[in-house]
């Protein structure tokens, strides 16, 4: 006659059979029984799509949820979808939004002006425009477009198609002096004489003889809480080198130019070494390519993150590099003097913006913020909406997350289910093992 407490355990294991048997059930039952529950599809077109939102915060959004946008919406109208989609709505979208990128920063030179710098696919054209009205309509090359302008008015745009990209300069800049170091001559002369035309605050320490040098303005120590950049013209600046090299890597900006870049203490900060020579590809200064009737020191063996800005007939005239925190510039240009005596009003005018340009493109960036309004998402419109939404929708709506979860069979049962039939199994050993 059994006992009562084999008579217990043996109820307890039926228990635990019965107990797991009907878990597993109900899990089977709620994962293919049928889906009673009509999911709410929307699809919506960009212009429409305020009121949309309107009534679905009113009544209830959609479980899925198709924008058609050929740009970015405004800022209140992408917050509202993105909440939506944290909300547990399946947002997605489609359109012709366009690959552009905007940036407008303000440049770094006395003369203020704003440059307008736009990235899009090649050979596309570009419309560039500010509050006022346009500015250019250019063609994109090598991945973008650029702009120089003396002022904007507001926020400026750049139009692909039918996506528009929106930027506003986020600081202005205070340029320092320029320290200018070579030897008395009219290269020297007239550098200094472009610069200070485009007003740069200039000192000059020219050497006249061995031992003997002459100054302008109040040349003071090779330091960035003075100056912005330094423009080395010739050997002239040998005995300042270890102070220029340690300029550049404290974030000032070092301007070398032909033969410069070879001093043994710049040969670390300058992007290659002077080549040899190259004469003058014309006699004549044009308009269009002033600088091919100059001879030229070519930038030869580069360093491997030097970055080529001028290149001519396959030679290296200019290039540029970053050194710790400055930057600094290698011309191969020494004799530009012609270009400002011989090319004409046109020769005088674009040498004193090359110049200008040359010094600005690596002189410490003293900046100061401007109040801005807007979050800068329509700076790149594209990249905002892969951001805050993810990838196109290749279907014809958002899958939806509420209707998967509805036919997912239940983990925890399948778990619960798995261990009352454990403890039945172990019972029964122990039980037999007795």
């Amino acid at each position: 006659m059994p006992s009562r407490g084999r008579s217990a355990r043996r109820a307890l294991e039926l228990a635990l059979r019965v107990g797991a048997i009907a878990v597993l059930g109900w899990a089977l039952w709620l994962a293919t029984r049928a889906d009673v529950t009509a999911l709410r599809r929307e699809r919506v077109e960009a212009d429409a799509l305020r009121a949309h939102l309107k009534a679905w915060t009113r009544d209830g959004a959609p479980d899925s949820i198709r924008v058609r946008l050929d740009s970015l919406p405004d800022d209140s109208l992408l917050d509202w979808l993105v909440a939506l989609r944290r909300a547990g709505a399946a947002v997605g979208w489609s359109g012709d939004v366009a690959p552009i990128a905007l940036v407008v920063e303000p440049v770094n030179a006395p003369a203020g002006g704003v440059r307008v710098l736009a990235a899009a696919p090649a050979d596309t054209v570009i419309e560039l425009a500010d509050a006022a009205g346009p500015l250019a309509t250019v063609r994109a090359a090598s991945g973008g477009v650029g702009a120089r302008v003396p002022a904007l008015a507001a926020s400026a745009s750049a139009t692909l198609g039918r996506t528009v990209a929106r930027g506003v300069a986020r600081d202005s800049v205070l340029p320092g002096d320029v320290l200018i170091l070579g030897t008395a001559g009219w290269e020297a002369r007239y550098v200094i004489a472009a610069l200070e035309e485009s007003d740069w605050r200039v000192d000059a320490r020219l050497t006249i003889a061995p031992g003997l040098e002459v100054r302008r303005g109040t040349p003071a120590a090779i330091d960035t809480v003075r100056y912005g950049a330094v423009l080395v013209l010739d050997s002239a600046g040998a005995r300042d080198a270890r102070r220029i090299a340690a300029f550049a890597r404290s974030g000032g900006g070092v301007v070398l130019s032909g033969i410069a870049a070879g001093l043994p203490a710049l040969r670390d900060i300058a992007p290659g070494t002077p080549g040899a020579r190259v004469r003058p590809a014309v006699v004549a200064f044009t308009s269009d390519a002033p600088r091919r009737a100059l001879a030229f020191l070519p930038v030869a063996r580069t360093k491997g993150d030097a970055l080529a800005l001028e290149v001519r007939d396959g030679r290296i005239a200019v290039a540029a590099r970053r050194v710790g925190a400055g930057r600094v510039l290698q011309v191969g240009y020494d004799e530009s003097w012609r270009w400002r005596m011989q090319g004409g009003e046109p020769g005088l005018e674009a040498h004193r913006r090359w110049w200008s340009d040359a010094v600005a493109s690596v002189a410490l960036r003293r900046s100061l913020p401007v109040a801005s309004i807007g979050s800068g998402r329509g700076a790149a419109p594209r990249a905002a909406l892969f951001s805050a939404l993810g990838p196109p929708a290749a279907s014809a709506h958002a899958d939806a997350p509420g209707e998967r979860a509805r036919r997912t069979l239940h983990p925890w049962m399948l778990v619960l289910g798995l261990m009352l039939l454990l403890a039945e199994w172990a019972s029964r050993r122990l039980r037999g093992a007795a």
